[in-house]
């Protein structure tokens, strides 16, 4: 029998209750830990050259996404941000920028500000063309940008998102039968049909019933207005989305004259409501593997869609699979507060994988593809890719896969910032930084720190477009912000890695999204899709770049058209662009 004093027993009664609370101390920091891992308050600068530049002001680029906080409304409308579009507008061959401009508040009158367009010039130099931007009557508050040649003429036009009203424009000659003038978009809204009165964000282009010709498919948000504007938080902030209902999506038939013909109830889309809707972004990729463009939706606080395509010429069918595919809730079940969205084969299994951007207190999320026949079916991989040790201190926007240093695996890029004025978690300051992950044969790591000085800074981000604006064969970023100036970040990344570069362009102009690419060299084998929409409310570079690593060398690549067409091309020139006709053998630069 073991005799105990008092005192000894005292002194073991405190040591155990020492251990208990330094027990609970520990299980407590346990569970809040995954909010703040990955996400320091400082950083420091890698050995090694950055692997981004900010070339803005030396780029001739100079312009800033307004959003009217100045008024002090606390409007969820200033909340949205704005897009970037790449495109080459003029046919030059390079890469032109177009920025949504934001808008302002005079009383409670909701006024536009005006957009801008940038001509590339070469050498990393823009000049501001915005008046080859013609808008039919006043600008309108303004979020999202769209690139797609609906009338097939081989020249990209212009579809503009925001409150109220959406802007669709055309690309004309300056002076018909005069090619020195140049080209100029052109508002053809209401010629076109597109008469919205109703708050959109993102939009996408793609040909779902195989016509050729670029359907429309928009995403709306909710149902605010300043005649539903409630007083939330103590103090006062902007009102969160659960507080208002979703607005219903819409989906455009193109009617191949010019015009268009609203195809919501046929397709059908989901109703609006409490619950439902709320897009923020969009994306339309072929994620099974049948040539037909589907549809993925991030909606913010609601389940995201996933609408699979079962159109036949003439007939608009979609038939939503989001829960049951496991796309539309994170891993423990829940809807999150989605706004970008991207698609890649980040694990080469040859089918694309989807990639939502999330709100704090949510890990961002990664859905693999596991797709076969019939069966449409994702697996929530976050965590096993790595992206969980994030943390969930982020609020996401816009952002995608991109191949920084052409080692033949897409990396990711997201852009953050708060979507409320005064956040309490960060001490009331909404900015935040940037983050760059590197994939590691599936497995992604956080290299931010490697990025620069822009991401050694925090930001309000929101829309980003990817793009080779210098043709070097490196994807370049552009950046829009919350009342921060534009950001143009040249790809820097110290490389010998050899790369092919390749521009589908479909018989007679028909749309490409639902194309396929399959680039074998060397025993390897890489993934592409062609995309519409993609990003948070930005249109980036259409074109495909493969990273080669060391190889110097292609086997071939193989092209599966939207119709079902395919096309092999064999020796073709590394380290250069390739543009391919469909139903042509011949390679254009």
């Amino acid at each position: 029998m073991i005799h105990l004093t008092v005192k000894s027993m005292k002194a073991r009664g405190l040591a155990m209750l020492l251990l208990l609370v330094w027990t609970i101390l520990l299980v407590g920091c346990s569970q809040r830990a995954p909010s703040i891992i990955g996400v320091p308050t400082a950083s420091r600068e890698d050995d090694g050259p950055a692997l981004f530049r900010d070339i803005t002001t030396a780029s001739g680029i100079d312009y800033t996404y307004r959003n009217g906080a100045e008024a002090g409304h606390l409007s969820i409308l200033e909340s949205l941000g704005g897009g970037v579009a790449l495109l080459d507008f003029d046919g030059d061959g390079r890469l032109d920028i177009f920025l949504a401009g934001g808008g302002f508040f005079e009383d409670k009158e909701i006024r536009g500000r005006p957009c801008k367009l940038y001509r590339n010039l070469g050498g990393n130099k823009f000049s501001d063309v915005s008046d080859r931007l013609h808008i039919d009557g006043t600008w309108f508050y303004s979020h999202g940008a769209a690139v797609g040649d609906y009338d097939r003429d081989g020249w990209p036009d212009l579809l503009l998102t925001g409150w109220d009203r959406l802007a669709l424009f055309h690309n004309e000659p300056v002076e018909p039968g005069d090619t020195g003038k140049g080209r100029q978009l052109v508002d053809v809204t209401h010629k076109a049909g597109l008469t919205s009165h109703s708050w959109s964000s993102s939009a996408g282009w793609a040909d779902f019933d195989g016509d050729g010709y670029p359907d429309l498919y928009i995403c709306y948000y909710v149902n605010w207005s300043f005649a539903n504007h409630p007083r939330c938080g103590r103090p006062a902030d902007i009102c969160p989305p659960k507080v208002f209902d979703g607005l219903p999506h819409k989906l455009f038939r193109n009617n191949r004259d010019g015009t268009f013909t609203e195809v919501s109830s046929e397709a059908p889309l989901r109703p609006g409501g409490p619950d439902a809707s709320k897009g923020l972004g969009v994306l339309l990729v072929d994620i099974n593997g049948d040539g037909k463009p589907d549809i993925y939706v991030a909606n913010d606080t609601a389940d995201s869609f996933l609408y699979v395509n079962r159109c036949i010429p003439g007939h608009f069918r979609f038939e939503e699979r989001g829960l049951v595919s496991g796309t539309a809730r994170d891993g423990g079940g829940s809807p999150n507060g989605s706004m970008g969205v991207d698609a890649a084969d980040y694990d080469h299994s040859g089918r694309p994988s989807l990639f939502v951007s999330n709100y704090e207190n949510e890990y961002h999320a990664l859905y693999r593809n596991d797709c076969r026949g019939d069966k449409v079916l994702f697996q929530y991989a976050s965590r096993t890719a790595g992206l969980t040790v994030l943390g969930q201190s982020t609020v996401g926007w816009g952002g995608g896969f991109f191949d920084l240093d052409r080692d033949g695996w897409e990396d990711l890029f997201l852009a953050t910032g708060h979507a409320i004025r005064y956040p309490p978690r960060s001490g009331g300051d909404p900015h935040q930084r940037p983050l760059l992950l590197r994939n590691q044969g599936g497995t992604f790591t956080d290299i931010s720190d490697q990025g620069g000085a822009y991401f050694r800074s925090t930001h309000l981000g929101r829309g980003v477009a990817f793009g080779d604006l210098d043709e070097d064969g490196r994807i370049d970023l552009v950046i829009s912000h919350l009342n921060e100036p534009v950001v143009l970040l040249h790809n820097e990344a110290q490389t010998s890695h050899h790369w092919l570069g390749v521009e589908l362009i479909g018989r007679n102009h028909a749309d490409v999204v639902g194309a396929k690419l399959i680039l074998e060299y060397d025993g390897q084998t890489q993934t592409r899709f062609a995309k519409g929409g993609g990003s948070y409310a930005s249109s980036s570079d259409r074109r495909h770049v493969f990273g080669l690593g060391k190889v110097d060398k292609i086997a071939r690549l193989s092209v599966i058209w939207p119709n079902g067409e395919q096309e092999q091309w064999k020796d073709l020139m590394i380290d250069r662009y390739h543009r391919l006709v469909q139903g042509k053998s011949e390679v254009k630069p």
